[in-house]
């Protein structure tokens, strides 16, 4: 197992050789935990290193797996109205804000020619799959390479199933970490959180909350004050997750 990183983000160069390197471990059939605004990640390409993550996490085969995605990948992957563009696109960009979309996919796009059955049964469910937007300076890297180079890359949070997100990176149980091909160290993780929850997730077309997740009553009052809609709040108490 490799293990990169000194705790800080880097910058520039040395952020895309990162990358590079993740994205190339991926892209090879291997499993990397990567540094995202929202939390640690465990994230693979190939149908085998898919499986290995519900094998590391004991995470139940009925959870699908998120893909990373660009604005780019939302646009063209994902079948949306001109209003969920306009959404997301004031959440992401103008607001710079992470977030999870989950909508119908087309299957007979070229980002998914590469992709096994295996890994895509994995991370979709049903017609539906569920991209994460703009979590952040590596994400938003390997993101870019994976859309342009139609390697989609798909995975969860990096920790033991139902034991809560985790935000830095020596918080990963020591059999996750020792089970992976490569881990990279960026410290705590932005949006670290009380309640142990990744990126807030939203339905396309009903814009219905799937996830209470990180920075969710910013993007609440957003979509109130821009779009008029009202948005639930955050339970006081239960399950973040209606998904």
């Amino acid at each position: 197992m490799k293990h990169i990183g000194n705790g800080h983000v880097p910058q520039g160069d040395a952020l895309r050789q990162e990358a590079r390197e993740i994205f190339g471990i991926m892209g090879a059939g291997g499993v990397a935990i990567v540094p995202f605004d929202v939390s640690y990640a465990i994230f693979a390409h190939t149908a085998r290193a898919v499986e290995r993550i519900y094998e590391i996490k004991n995470r139940s085969s009925a959870k699908p797996n998120g893909v990373l995605g660009t604005w780019d990948t939302f646009s063209e992957v994902l079948e949306t109205t001109q209003a969920d563009k306009d959404l997301v696109s004031c959440i992401i960009r103008d607001n710079n804000l992470p977030l999870s979309v989950v909508g119908t996919y087309r299957p007979d796009h070229d980002f998914l020619r590469t992709t096994q059955f295996g890994a895509l049964r994995r991370s979709t469910k049903g017609p539906t799959m569920d991209l994460l937007l703009n979590a952040g300076a590596i994400h938003g890297e390997l993101a870019r390479m994976s859309f342009e180079a139609a390697i989609p890359l798909m995975g969860s949070s990096a920790n033991r199933s139902l034991t809560g997100n985790k935000f830095k990176l020596q918080d990963i149980e020591p059999e996750v970490l020792a089970q992976v091909d490569i881990n990279v160290d960026h410290g705590e993780c932005k949006y670290a959180n009380q309640w142990l929850v990744g990126s807030t997730i939203i339905e396309m077309g009903t814009w219905r909350v799937l996830r209470f997740g990180t920075c969710y009553e910013q993007t609440q009052a957003i979509i109130k004050r821009e779009f008029k809609f009202d948005m639930p709040n955050r339970p006081t108490s239960g399950s973040m997750s209606l998904v």
